[in-house]
């Protein structure tokens, strides 16, 4: 059965609550940009800095508005965001993106950030789609090369987490994160302006999922140089990327005809939700271990979305799909397009800050859910 009440309340949250929260309060007027987190009462939280990241997800959630025809302000706020991630954080000097700037725009950390990068991606997908705005698609291909060039691990294969602002590799873990967002990126380009070079990338990071992120079972976090599992994390998995990743392996398979990620995005889900969703009181858990116990009880709102996401390409399950979104309402969404970002087992507030990163989250979140819920 549909649920039209359901999907109206959501539809009305998101378009008429949410995102005028983000274009009016989350923008700084002063210097542009969208600030960094909101408090409750919807002033700027001080943090000192602007991450790409925000500015690239805020321009996501207003150009996806203005695809399903919400323009109007939505399109100023995509537009101007556009134009305030162009101006402040291109490196034309070494290419790519700096990681942070200051409030007013200048450059503050110039670290070359792999995740950030895959934001940039999907960010310019969206915004072409949206305003069929030619340099974004010119910015979005030098980014993919720089990306390819200058993280690319030659040796192990993937890429590096990140580099200095010359694009010195930095030290650290293998991620599987950045990976399956680049994956995401991929698919908003080629949705964009399709291209060979997008199904190539997406099929290595398929590959390299098959290969190395995934053990049949369930997916890793963290990893050595060689792919191999953290000795410290490895153990470390988390609901949401699982159930994250069998919605994008869903779309992948879907659109590039691999069956192979269907299969594994199968896998993925039903060890989610089987582990990973607090069946006495609600939630999705932070982190579990590979056996399905809970490591993190606590449960940030975006593993919710990102389980509503993979339960919405599953028909057979909608009325599991419409109570986990009762519970996102009740629990976590104010009517007033507010949320809270974080809860303890007990279903405690334990972070009342609203960060900018979160809305991409919350806008898929709901517009996936949205066909589910509405259909017959």
């Amino acid at each position: 059965m549909s649920d039209p009440t359901l999907a109206a309340r959501a539809r009305t949250w998101l378009f008429e609550r949410h995102l005028p929260i983000w274009r009016t309060h989350g923008w700084d007027a002063k210097h542009g940009g969208f600030h960094e987190r909101l408090h409750q009462n919807l002033t700027p939280v001080e943090l000192g800095y602007k991450r790409l990241l925000v500015q690239c997800r805020q321009i996501y959630c207003y150009s996806h508005a203005c695809i399903l025809g919400h323009r109007g302000d939505n399109e100023r706020a995509a537009r101007e965001g556009y134009a305030f991630l162009m101006r402040h954080y291109r490196d034309k000097r070494n290419g790519g993106w700096f990681f942070t700037v200051t409030p007013d725009g200048q450059k503050l950390d110039g670290r070359k950030d792999f995740y950030g990068h895959a934001f940039v991606l999907f960010a310019l997908g969206y915004y072409h789609r949206a305003t069929r705005d030619v340099t974004a698609l010119s910015a979005a291909e030098d980014t993919l090369e720089v990306v390819r060039v200058k993280l690319h691990d030659g040796t192990n294969g993937g890429f590096h987490v990140a580099a200095d602002e010359a694009w010195n590799i930095l030290p650290g873990p293998h991620l599987q994160n950045p990976h399956m967002h680049l994956l995401e990126g991929l698919l908003s380009l080629d949705e964009a302006a399709p291209a060979p070079v997008y199904r190539e990338e997406g099929n290595k990071i398929v590959d390299l999922f098959l290969a190395k992120f995934f053990n049949g079972a369930t997916l890793g976090e963290y990893f050595r140089a060689d792919w191999t599992p953290d000795p410290q994390r490895g153990h470390i998995v988390e609901p949401g990327h699982h159930f994250e990743w069998a919605w994008l392996l869903e779309r992948f398979a879907r659109r590039f005809q691999r069956p192979e990620a269907r299969e594994a995005a199968d896998k993925l889900f039903e060890f989610a939700r089987a582990h990973g969703i607090d069946v006495q009181l609600g939630g999705v858990y932070d982190e579990v271990d590979r056996y399905g116990r809970a490591l993190n009880e606590k449960k940030r709102i975006w593993p919710l979305t990102e389980c509503l996401k993979a339960y919405a390409q599953r028909p057979h399950l909608k009325l599991e799909l419409a109570r986990h979104v009762r519970f996102m309402f009740n629990r976590y969404l104010h009517d007033d397009g507010r949320w809270n970002e974080h809860l303890d087992r007990h279903l405690n507030v334990v972070n009342t800050a609203m960060p900018g990163s979160t809305g991409y989250h919350l806008q898929l979140g709901i517009l996936e859910t949205l066909p589910a819920l509405e259909a017959a």
